[in-house]
């Protein structure tokens, strides 16, 4: 299975997103991935420089590639999936985004072998349809193979674009269950159907969140 690990890294000049940055490779050397994967960083706003190259170096198979921001990550992760359509999984981390255990992508693997081809998420939210809120995998971390998410529709070029692709009535999570595909919750421990996303034990809702991957 070709697997690929993506990650947005936005404005290299600012250094909140900098210092996400090293936690999140601080995380990802502490806790290997265990399993053979390639890396992508896509540098949202800024050419790769020297220095990101360095920074991000040590990634497995890594790549750095530019965009230009246009609907900040969601339409880095669009970017990333467009280029490398063959593979067979692609992983999504946003800036923010760290690990919390070893063999992390190996568990991402494991439930995409036992579930199929869909859509799999690290956390979720059930929704607030009196906000317009659909139920969605949050897409700060979540894992799917590149031709379905170049089938979605919407093309995000604009900010305006993230929150309707995220968790809107034409999200990506009601996209894949309009293809009649069920989105998954992936724990530690298990893999979950929307019902029982908000109460996942020591879930993203609920304990101490060591349930997290």
């Amino acid at each position: 299975m070709r697997i690929i690990v993506s990650y947005v890294f936005p404005n290299i000049g600012d250094e909140h997103y900098v210092n996400l940055a090293l936690r999140f490779l601080r995380t990802y050397h502490e806790y290997p991935a265990g399993v053979p994967h390639e890396s992508v960083v896509i540098c949202n706003g800024h050419k790769p420089s020297a220095e990101t190259e360095f920074m991000f170096g040590a990634l497995e198979n890594c790549k750095v590639i530019p965009h230009n921001n246009c609907g900040k990550d969601c339409s880095a992760y669009q970017l990333a999936a467009w280029e490398n359509p063959t593979a067979d999984m692609m992983v999504f981390f946003g800036a923010s985004t760290y690990i919390k255990g070893r063999n992390w992508l190996a568990r991402m693997k494991q439930a995409r072998e036992k579930r199929g081809d869909t859509l799999f998420g690290t956390t979720a939210n059930r929704g607030n349809m009196g906000c317009g809120v659909y139920p969605h995998l949050r897409t700060t971390g979540f894992f799917v193979s590149p031709r379905l998410m170049n089938e979605h529709p919407l093309r995000v070029t604009d900010p305006s674009h993230r929150y309707p692709y995220e968790h809107g009535e034409n999200c990506l999570t009601e996209f894949i269950k309009k293809k009649g595909l069920t989105p998954w919750l992936v724990s530690w421990e298990n893999e979950y159907r929307e019902q029982a996303w908000d109460s996942v034990k020591n879930g993203y809702h609920s304990g101490n969140q060591s349930n997290l991957l």
